[in-house]
């Protein structure tokens, strides 16, 4: 490692030719691709040893629950955060392992960069621990990675940043004549990107949503400097796909939920057990790594706001639990699918399907392979166990059972979770935000040649300004004078022919087809 990062060489670049090669004495430079490994090593020998003292019992740090995961730090590359208990002792164990660090790694910590948080604790103790670490108080909410951990994103003022921030790219455009088709290339690219990250955690309040929308939506109108913004088409038009007549701007609704869908999802693969499952297992119970829908949305009482808005996504679309009608389970072994409640075939479980069947059963959370006797070749024995002798009409709804799963094969695989909604079966957040947007924004009912014609548009090797304007042509959306009288833009004094010949009223298809001029050139 040593020869690794002093045994290189770098030359620099004048007027484009390199100089002679300069032996590196000082360790890496920014941007050298070994500098992340070198930022992992040390971190990780921090959270060595934050682990050996947790585990020798010298620092104590806060258990989830019951029998929950006990967290003492979380890191990502050199952002470290440490939890632990209101202690003198952990203060001492601390503040040594932090000296520890220093004289191991070389590199010194930041006591003003860093802060103390103390939730529900004594002013007093607060105020001698920051004396003793030498740091100063923070308080909650505060930002980690970026986000803001503690703070209520049901208050808009959680998300004034957020808006800020996005306001202050639009200035940074604010001098600049860009096109319309520009000004979507820029609200795709950037616009866009912006608060994907608050999105992928958060869920955003309707009138943020409002905001940031009226932003986007001026700004690719009217751009930032452009006065009264006139929207020639509706939203939920531009933000359909442009193969379905729209603009493809993704909405801000269908995104959020759509990220946070990805939650759901990742709750459920049982290869991948991270410790932020365990500490939601511990607090929730673990029928959430099993169970598709958690009684229909429900939440308990002393559930955090991100716990109830996660729950909330079995209502995201009116009548229907949307999450359960889009994850199946695919069979496999049978020995992790549970026969009454899981969705392993037809389209509803079947205590759904069988509701007075399964109130009888004695197996109602028992895996199929619990149930069944597989014998030779592909006969297989159902062995359904009542807690009481069943009446004849019981008996019907058991063959109509039986005669319902009599074609089940089983193979080798493990059974797994099925996303409809992707053929592959594999969760993405792109086919949940198309599957989303259906049901959520109502779509635009085009002919098929016109829609033929808004694909054709897109494939064009045309500038992007070009096309977003035939694509505003086609929808006779363009400012002519017949448009403005219309919208009360003009009056009918100023006169409404065509600046060209003066023959005709200045209509998009008289400009572009049945104007003289416009047949000349």
């Amino acid at each position: 490692m040593r020869a690794c990062v002093f045994g290189g060489n770098l030359s620099v670049l004048v007027n484009g030719s390199p100089t002679g090669e300069v032996n590196i004495q000082r360790g890496l430079k920014q941007g050298d691709p070994l500098a992340p490994f070198l930022f992992l090593l040390v971190a990780e020998g921090f959270g060595g040893a934050m682990k050996r003292a947790t585990d020798l019992n010298l620092f104590k740090g806060y258990t989830i629950g019951r029998g929950g995961p006990t967290i003492s730090h979380l890191q990502y590359a050199d952002d470290t955060l440490c939890i632990g208990e209101a202690s003198v002792d952990n203060l001492w164990t601390l503040k040594a392992i932090l000296r520890g660090f220093e004289l191991a790694s070389g590199l010194k910590v930041n006591f003003w960069k860093s802060c103390l948080i103390g939730v529900n604790v004594n002013e007093n103790f607060m105020e001698v621990a920051c004396n003793f670490l030498n740091c100063i108080r923070g308080g909650i909410p505060f930002k980690y990675l970026g986000l803001p951990v503690g703070a209520n994103p049901r208050r808009l003022s959680t998300w004034d940043p957020l808006v800020e921030k996005i306001r202050r790219r639009l200035n940074s455009w604010g001098n600049k004549h860009i096109s319309l088709g520009g000004r979507l290339v820029l609200i795709n690219s950037v616009l866009n990107s912006i608060p994907i990250f608050y999105l992928s955690f958060m869920k955003m309040p309707v009138q943020v949503i409002k905001k940031v929308t009226r932003i986007q939506r001026d700004f690719l109108w009217g751009g930032v400097n452009g006065g009264k913004k006139l929207s020639w088409v509706k939203w939920k038009v531009v933000c359909q796909a442009k193969k379905n007549g729209g603009l493809g701007i993704r909405d801000l609704k269908v995104t959020n939920l759509s990220l946070l869908m990805k939650w759901r999802w990742r709750l459920l693969q049982r290869n991948d057990m991270a410790i932020w499952k365990e500490v939601l297992v511990a607090k929730y119970g673990a029928h959430i790594l099993q169970d598709v829908s958690w009684s229909n949305g429900t939440s308990p009482s002393f559930a955090s706001l991100w716990w109830k808005d996660i729950c909330d996504l079995e209502g995201c679309v009116e009548s229907r639990n949307w999450v359960a009608d889009t994850i199946v389970r695919r069979l496999g072994n049978g020995l992790s699918t549970r026969f009454w409640v899981d969705i392993w075939i037809g389209e509803v479980p079947l205590c759904v399907k069988f509701p007075r069947l399964f109130s009888l059963s004695l197996q109602k959370l028992e895996c199929i392979r619990d149930v069944v006797e597989i014998g030779e070749g592909e006969s297989s024995r159902w062995n359904l166990l009542w807690r009481r002798s069943l009446f004849q009409w019981e008996e019907e709804s058991v063959v109509q059972l039986l005669d319902s799963i009599a074609n089940v094969s089983f193979s080798n695989e493990e059974d797994k979770w099925c996303w409809k909604v992707n053929p592959e079966g594999c969760f993405s957040v792109k086919s949940a935000y198309e599957a989303l947007f259906r049901e959520i924004v109502p779509g635009t009912l085009l002919c098929p040649w016109k829609l033929k014609i808004f694909s054709s548009i897109w494939d064009s090797p045309a500038p992007s300004k070009v096309i977003v304007f035939s694509w505003q042509l086609l929808y006779d959306r363009v400012p002519t004078k017949e448009n403005l009288l219309l919208r009360g833009i003009i009056n009918q004094d100023t006169g409404g022919n065509c600046v060209w010949c003066d023959d005709s009223p200045e209509s998009s298809s008289h400009l572009f087809i049945h104007c003289k001029v416009a047949h000349v050139v």
